[in-house]
């Protein structure tokens, strides 16, 4: 049964964490079907537990110098627009939620991939608006579009991450045109597998 409280998540990781003889390294496999809205959530917030205890993501390559912190809003972003910067063919963005302080402060490394040429695709649904959203989203969606972004619409999307040279994976909780709470998490992984498997959601939810 998938669970997403600290406290069962601290209770069972903690059986693995007792001391054996030449025990140097605990390894958590934890799958997610990332289609199921309810079910991603839950990862998420074991995400979060992870990090709190002290864990870190492993990518596809077990060497020391794959590993790749779990971050949280405030530490993420040096690291998330170093990789946009370094970009070198393509960035995928899929936020579902955009504010407008932070498209401002996402386009000032944005332009710089711009004007390498880099292709730059945000995705976003265009439902569930209402009011004062809606005039608030289209001034976001104006701003990325007069600076040469595209931006593709995908109505039932609902994950949140960044995919950049079909590589570099941005995967979390909190949407990368908004950052929301503090509980919220996201790791980075360098796995061309991972980033095509979002890159084909990102083209699929189209419906």
């Amino acid at each position: 049964m998938p669970i997403s409280w600290k406290g069962t998540l601290q209770q069972y990781v903690g059986r693995l964490h007792r001391l054996f003889e030449n025990k140097k390294e605990v390894q958590i496999y934890d799958y997610i079907d990332i289609h199921v809205k309810m079910l991603e959530k839950m990862y998420h917030k074991r995400l979060s537990g992870y990090a709190g205890i002290g864990y870190k993501a492993k990518g596809e390559s077990v060497a020391a110098e794959s590993i790749n912190i779990i971050f949280d809003k405030n530490n993420f972003l040096p690291v998330y627009s170093n990789d946009i910067l370094n970009a070198s063919r393509e960035i995928l963005i899929v936020s579902p939620y955009v504010t407008k302080k932070r498209t401002i402060q996402m386009l000032e490394y944005i332009k710089t991939v711009l004007a390498n040429k880099v292709k730059v695709v945000v995705t976003r649904p265009v439902d569930n608006f209402q009011g004062r959203d809606v005039t608030v989203l289209q001034s976001c969606l104006d701003l990325l579009k007069n600076t040469g972004v595209r931006v593709v619409f995908r109505p039932n999307i609902h994950q949140k991450f960044a995919v950049i040279d079909q590589r570099i994976v941005g995967y979390g909780s909190f949407n990368l045109f908004s950052f929301g709470s503090a509980e919220e998490s996201i790791m980075r992984l360098e796995s061309p597998n991972i980033a095509n498997e979002l890159i084909k959601i990102a083209e699929k939810v189209n419906d």
